[in-house]
C-alpha cells in the first residue's frame, strides 16, 4: 500500500505541475534526424521481425493441418506467441501504413466488448463456413474473422485441443487462412514502411509541399504523441478492464487471456516503447537544463519492467493473489505518469501543444 500511496503521490505533483512551457525553435535538422534514426533503428527492424515471425506462424499452422498431432498443436501455438508479441512490439505505431486500409483492426479487432469476433469465429466453426478457408476471401469479410483475436480462439479456444488429431480439418484451415491472413499484412507493412519515398520520408522531410507535416514542431509533435497515445491504450484497455477496484476483476476480460499472452503482450509494448524512446534520441531534443526528464522516463520505465517481471503468470492468478493484484494496480498508475512524462512534460518543455489523441470519446 505504500508503494502505491507514494506513486499516486508522486503523480499528482507531475500532473499538477508541469514543466513551464517555453519558447523554443525545433531544429529542423534534429527533428528530421530523430525521425530517421528511428524509423531505421527500430520501426523498419521491427515491421521486418513481425512479417517474420507472422510467416513462421502461417507456416507452423499449415504443417499443422498437413500432419496433425499434439507436436505440431504446440508449434504453432508458440509460433502464434512469437508473432503476437512481435505485433506487441510495433502496434501502437498507428500512423501511416498501420492505420490504412483498416490494416490495425484487421490484425487486432479490440477491445471487443461485446464479444463480437468471438460469436462470428464460433458460428463459422459451427457452419463449417467453407469461404473461410481461403485466406484471399478474409480481406471482404468482417475485421473479427481476420486476425489475432480470431486465431487465438482457433488455437487456444474451447475445443481447439481436437486440432491434435484429424476431426478438425475445418477449423484447422480457417486458422490457416487467418495465419495467412496476418501474415500479407504483416508484409505490405513491412513493404510501406521500407519504402524510400512512403510515410517514412514525408514524416522526416517536413516542409511547406509536405500534406502531413509542415515544419519540424509537427515531426516532433507526432514523435511524442505515439507514445503517449500508447500508454493510454495499455492502461485503458490493457490494464484497467481486468484489474481489481473497477468493480469484480475478470480475467476474460484480458487480451489474450485464452494464450495466457495478456501480461507479455503488455510487457513486450512496454519494452518496445523504452527502444522507441531510445532510437527517436528524443533526450536530445531537450534543452541541458531539462534533461532530468530522461532520466525520469528512464526510471518509470525500469519500475514497469521490475513489476512486471512478478507478474508472469495467467492473469486469473493474478487476480487471486492480492500482492499481484496491487502490483498489477501499480503498473496502471506507472502507465498514467509515463503518459504525463510524454504528453505533459516532454511537450510542455519543447513548447508543444499536446497531442490530439485518436481514443477521445472512444
Amino acid at each position: 500500500m505504500r508503494k502505491l500511496a507514494a506513486a499516486i503521490a508522486g503523480l499528482a505533483m507531475l500532473v499538477a505541475s508541469p514543466a513551464a512551457a517555453q519558447t523554443l525553435t525545433i531544429d529542423e535538422a534534429q527533428a528530421a534526424a530523430s525521425v530517421e534514426n528511428l524509423v531505421d533503428g527500430f520501426i523498419r527492424p521491427g515491421f521486418a521481425n513481425f512479417a517474420a515471425t507472422a510467416g513462421k506462424t502461417a507456416g507452423a499452422v499449415g504443417a499443422l493441418c498437413e500432419t496433425p498431432g499434439a507436436g505440431s498443436l504446440q508449434a504453432a501455438r508458440d509460433a502464434f506467441r512469437d508473432s503476437a508479441l512481435a505485433f506487441a512490439g510495433v502496434e501502437f505505431l498507428r500512423i501511416g501504413p498501420l492505420i490504412q486500409d483498416n490494416r490495425l483492426e484487421r490484425l487486432l479487432f479490440w477491445p471487443d466488448r461485446r464479444g463480437i469476433a468471438l460469436r462470428q469465429v464460433q458460428g463459422a466453426i459451427a457452419q463449417e463456413d467453407e469461404t473461410v478457408l481461403d485466406a484471399a476471401n478474409l480481406p471482404a469479410k468482417s475485421v473479427a474473422l481476420q486476425g489475432f483475436t480470431a486465431l487465438e480462439y482457433l488455437l487456444f479456444g474451447t475445443g481447439s485441443d481436437a486440432l491434435a488429431g484429424t476431426g478438425a480439418a475445418h477449423r484447422c484451415g480457417f486458422a490457416a487462412a487467418v495465419s495467412e491472413n496476418i501474415h500479407a499484412i504483416a508484409q505490405e507493412l513491412d513493404t510501406a514502411w521500407a519504402d524510400p519515398q512512403g510515410f517514412a520520408a514525408a514524416w522526416s522531410h517536413p516542409g511547406p509541399d509536405n500534406a502531413m507535416f509542415r515544419n519540424g514542431e509537427e515531426v516532433v509533435s507526432e514523435l511524442l504523441s505515439i507514445p503517449s497515445e500508447a500508454f493510454e491504450i495499455i492502461r485503458d484497455q490493457r490494464l484497467k478492464p481486468v484489474a481489481p477496484g473497477d468493480g469484480d476483476a475478470n480475467p476474460k476480460r484480458a487480451l489474450f487471456w485464452r494464450s495466457d499472452l495478456s501480461v507479455q503482450f503488455v510487457g513486450a509494448g512496454l519494452e518496445a516503447l523504452r527502444a522507441y524512446f531510445n532510437a527517436a534520441g528524443i533526450a536530445d531534443l531537450l534543452p541541458e537544463d531539462a534533461r532530468w526528464q530522461a532520466n525520469s522516463i528512464a526510471f518509470e520505465f525500469n519500475n514497469a519492467e521490475a513489476t512486471l517481471s512478478r507478474l508472469q503468470m495467467p492473469v486469473a492468478d493474478i487476480l487471486a493473489d492480492e500482492e499481484r493484484a496491487g502490483d498489477l494496480n501499480y503498473v496502471i498508475i506507472l502507465t498514467q505518469s509515463l503518459q504525463s512524462l510524454f504528453g505533459q512534460q516532454l511537450t510542455a518543455t519543447l513548447g508543444l501543444s499536446v497531442g490530439f489523441s485518436s481514443l477521445d470519446g472512444d
